[in-house]
């Protein structure tokens, strides 16, 4: 599921976007650079009025990327008690030693997300050195927002990879620069956790200039129609028999929804990187990767994909280790229709 970040300067416009029911709250300065701060004391006055009720970021400032200055800007910032710390990873000067640095920050299980630019062609092979450092995300982002909006000024190929890249390493997944209404649509299938919106959400599209509700709420409505529009009819089917493959899907598309089959846990998790789903139904037992293993991973992903276990469920406790695995109902062998379409009807 992809999410909504609204950036705000303000307790006001933080309040604003919470009524707009954002998904994350990310504080930062506009008229001070792409990723511009705010003072500790107003940061921490915003984290008390948001008051829990929403996820809040809150990014450094455009600092060089020096490690001692970006370490105590981390720290400082960390203290105002915000669920994220965003590090803007500028061009030159010190990234090794500055992620070594900040190593021993993410030891005290400070969630750092670091943020590339898009428009600095960024080295992707750096998401491993950031995922070794125990940093919590990676985002994308344009440091000069006069040369337009993220997917101007990369490839969709790039930004897909980025994607993929991030999610193979567990790690929470980003988008933004400049992005526009327009935007939405052509980045929502690459299946980032959320999308970053600044100017867009302002008076004229200027990202110094107050939020305008009509606006947050047009970018919400559209990752949510966009979000619905891929996942209302579509379900998958992990199993490694091909006979209860098409058993099972054939009894879903005479219900009328599109099926997409894998063969194993790990081909299931491909096929959940590159589509939206609204519900995966998981054999437990598959060779290369089990059902177990599959939700496990999916699980620390931060996917919330509805999934069910389908198994015999012969074994004492199978179905409780099911559902201790991320699973999130059981489904005993052979399936009943009736029931499986009225678990589905829930969702």
């Amino acid at each position: 599921m992809t999410g909504m970040l609204a950036s705000v300067n303000s307790v006001e416009e933080a309040l604003q976007a919470l009524s707009a029911s954002v998904d994350i709250i990310d504080l930062k300065q506009p008229a001070l650079g792409a990723l511009g701060a705010l003072e500790t004391d107003l940061v921490k006055n915003i984290v008390d009025a948001i008051g829990g009720r929403c996820p809040v970021s809150a990014t450094v400032g455009d600092l060089p990327m020096q490690p001692e200055i970006v370490y105590q800007a981390v720290k400082a910032m960390a203290k105002t008690g915000v669920d994220y710390v965003k590090i803007g990873f500028f061009p030159g000067d010190d990234w090794q030693g500055t992620l070594e640095k900040l190593a021993a920050l993410t030891q005290q299980n400070l969630a750092l997300i670091a943020v590339l630019f898009a428009d600095t062609q960024p080295d992707f092979g750096v998401i491993d050195s950031l995922k070794n450092a125990g940093f919590k995300g990676v985002m994308l982002d344009t440091m000069n927002k006069k040369n337009g909006s993220l997917t101007q000024v990369m490839t969709k190929a790039d930004i897909a990879r980025f994607v993929q890249l991030a999610k193979d390493r567990s790690m929470l997944c980003g988008l933004a620069g400049s992005l526009r209404l327009d935007d939405i649509a052509e980045l929502m299938p690459y299946q980032p956790d959320y999308l970053g919106f600044r100017g867009a959400l302002c008076l004229d599209h200027n990202r110094t200039a107050q939020l305008n509700r009509s606006s947050i709420m047009q970018i919400k409505q559209a990752i949510e129609h966009h979000q619905a529009e891929n996942t209302e009819n579509r379900i998958l089917i992990a199993d490694d028999s091909e006979i209860n493959r098409l058993i099972l899907a054939n009894m879903l598309e005479l219900n009328g929804y599109t099926v997409d089959a894998a063969a194993d846990g790990a081909e299931a998790l491909q096929f959940i990187s590159e589509n939206h789903y609204k519900f995966a139904l998981i054999d437990l037992s598959m060779p290369v990767m089990s059902g177990l293993e599959m939700v496990r991973i999916l699980r620390k992903q931060h996917n919330p994909l509805k999934t069910a276990a389908i198994s015999t469920f012969a074994v004492d406790n199978q179905k409780a280790g099911a559902l201790d695995a991320g699973f999130d109902y059981c489904l005993t062998r052979p399936i009943d229709e009736e029931q499986l379409m009225a678990l589905l009807n829930l969702h």
